[in-house]
């Protein structure tokens, strides 16, 4: 299993559209088959930072992910809505973990 977390900053008046270019696309994320978890969380008391939660059963279905026209499409509709670059940290369970991620 592989674990995303990515935080990205949105201009506050781009909420509703920058969520609403997500949900469009989360449909297909969760569709392929090696996407076991794609949610997006607004920090409390904040009015622009989210972060993506994620979770994949490879490193093949994390390398799809990244090259879907899904997610190129969502790049391309939220560009002008976000402050920089997302902060991206991928992740693997260790130890007991493991057991309980395959």
């Amino acid at each position: 299993m592989i674990n995303v977390i990515a935080t990205i900053s949105v201009k506050p008046e781009c909420t509703d559209d920058f969520e609403a270019a997500v949900a469009t696309a989360r449909a297909a994320f969760l569709a392929d088959e090696g996407c076991l978890r794609y949610d997006l969380q607004r920090v409390a008391k904040s009015e622009g930072d989210y972060v993506f939660i994620e979770a994949y059963d490879s490193k093949d279905a994390l390398r799809r992910h990244g090259s879907m026209d899904e997610f190129a499409a969502m790049g391309e509709a939220t560009k002008t809505f976000v402050t920089g670059p997302p902060q991206v940290t991928v992740m693997s369970p260790v130890g007991d973990q493991v057991d309980l991620a395959g």
